[in-house]
């Protein structure tokens, strides 16, 4: 099997995004009508549920494709799963803010969520730099609020104003 499987890693992923695409397509407890029909077919969260899962399914396929070596002449990679601190303050900020969005709305969720998203990957960029050393200066925060509270009410106005959906 293995002189099939150019990347172990690629393998995983392809498995993983289409099982994803497939609970997103099946399963019956994800809501995917509005009641009221506000906002016509975009406002519709199974046009985005289906959007989301038909893109997934064409990238597993893609990620297979690319996973399989068919000439057998590629060395297999055995699988391996970084871990660094940047992906673990990603996936609890994701946990934190599904779980806290129905509890505080929409506004300060999204808000916190951005950023501390974008502090955390502009601390990593800083890394490299020698006087930075992985820190933020204030002049980096007060832009990453700013950046944080405008693209907060950009997504409020299109969701609200124009997709006219009700958000948590």
């Amino acid at each position: 099997m293995k002189k099939f499987i150019r990347s172990s890693n690629d393998l995983l992923l392809s498995i993983l995004m289409g099982a994803v695409a497939a609970f997103l397509l099946t399963n019956q407890k994800i809501i995917i009508g509005v009641e009221n029909g506000l906002g016509g077919m975009w406002a519709q969260a199974s046009t985005y549920i289906h959007l989301l899962a038909g893109i997934l399914r064409a990238m597993a396929i893609r990620q297979l494709i690319y996973a399989i070596d068919f000439k057998g002449a590629a060395e297999h990679k055995k699988l391996h799963i970084p871990v660094s601190k940047e992906i673990v303050i990603t996936a609890a900020a994701l946990v934190l803010y599904a779980l806290l969005l129905p509890v505080l709305t929409f506004f300060p969720c999204t808000l916190a969520l951005n950023i501390v998203l974008c502090a955390t990957f502009a601390r990593k960029e800083n890394e490299a730099s020698e006087e930075m050393k992985g820190k933020l200066s204030k002049k980096q925060f007060l832009g990453i609020v700013i950046y944080s509270v405008v693209l907060t009410i950009v997504l409020w106005l299109l969701f609200t104003q124009i997709l006219k959906c009700v958000l948590p």
